[in-house]
């Protein structure tokens, strides 16, 4: 038997764009709550609803470190259009001192990053990935809604981003817990911050890790990376009842790739409310920097090694 909520709706929740008509955007520029303007790209994007005065201070650090790593992703293959991409970023919560950054390019969202604040001043490159289906999408949570039927179907995309009645807040917890709590009224609802999702939580969740973002992310160095097709973990099911694989580190994982090259990583989220297995597509380590762990995650998602691990297991 499969734990009391399983990810497999996610496949049916992922087809909302068959049933609701979205106009193109970037959902990036059309919140309202973002917190940065800073778009080096030459390209013209679509003009903001709102444009919140910037705090210099903090921004133009956080910027400079953004570009940095947007360039060195855009030389990765698989992140090419990330060269001409815009970005803004979002505030991640209460108390965080992160933001998610949403990258954009010609009117389709194409990536993000989950950026947070360091101890030593600088910025730490939490979680990163591609694709159009980003962390945070208001365009995902949109559909979701309405495919719920949490909002009307006559709302337009523009009206729900307008509409401060729906209130839309960014919870980042640790790797993998990232949510979207929506409040309409004296409801509030709970949506995976990937997938769009529907969740079953009646409260904030808790971390399942306590951070300490001692020093930032240097994305230098020669690469040391890996990428393999995704596949659907369900088509095999080892890690229902099975034995995980002893991988605690980079070279475990790779020797455990080199033997299979289908590894399913699962975690249990929200007090194992929700198991979530995700197929492993690979690996990217730059110098003697952190090594992130790739997943397939409604396109590729790179999550911290070492924090994915403390989480859930791999399986062959």
């Amino acid at each position: 038997m499969l734990k009391k909520w399983t990810t497999w709706s996610m496949a049916c929740l992922i087809s909302l764009s068959t049933f609701v008509s979205i106009p193109i955007h970037i959902s990036a520029v059309d919140d309202a709550k973002r917190t940065s303007l800073v778009q080096p790209p030459s390209e013209t994007v679509a003009v903001a609803i709102t444009k919140p005065a910037i705090n210099t201070r903090s921004e133009l650090p956080l910027a400079d470190s953004v570009n940095k790593w947007k360039l060195a992703l855009s030389r990765e293959q698989g992140f090419e259009n990330w060269q001409q991409a815009a970005w803004h970023s979002y505030p991640l919560g209460p108390g965080t001192h992160g933001w998610v950054i949403i990258l954009g390019e010609q009117g389709h969202e194409v990536g993000y990053m989950i950026v947070h604040a360091a101890e030593d001043g600088s910025f730490r490159l939490t979680e990163f990935g591609t694709g159009d289906s980003p962390l945070f999408s208001l365009t995902t949570l949109y559909r979701s809604l309405v495919q719920q039927e949490l909002i009307s179907d006559t709302t337009s995309f523009t009206d729900f981003i307008r509409n401060d009645a729906i209130i839309k807040e960014r919870l980042y917890m640790d790797s993998l817990t990232a949510i979207w709590k929506i409040s309409i009224g004296d409801e509030s609802y709970y949506l995976d911050a990937k997938s769009g999702e529907l969740l079953p939580l009646d409260h904030d969740p808790t971390a399942k890790l306590a951070y300490t973002h001692v020093s930032g992310t240097e994305l230098s160095g020669s690469v040391n990376d890996l990428t393999l097709p995704a596949f659907d973990p369900y088509e095999r099911l080892p890690w229902v009842q099975g034995k995980p694989l002893h991988v605690v580190n980079l070279n475990e994982l790779k020797g455990a790739l080199k033997q299979k090259n289908k590894l399913t990583y699962v975690t249990e989220l929200y007090d194992n409310q929700v198991t979530l297995p995700l197929a492993v597509i690979g690996y990217k380590q730059w110098g003697h920097g952190e090594p992130y762990l790739a997943v397939d995650h409604v396109g590729p998602r790179y999550v911290l090694l070492k924090e994915a691990l403390e989480q859930g297991n791999v399986y062959p």
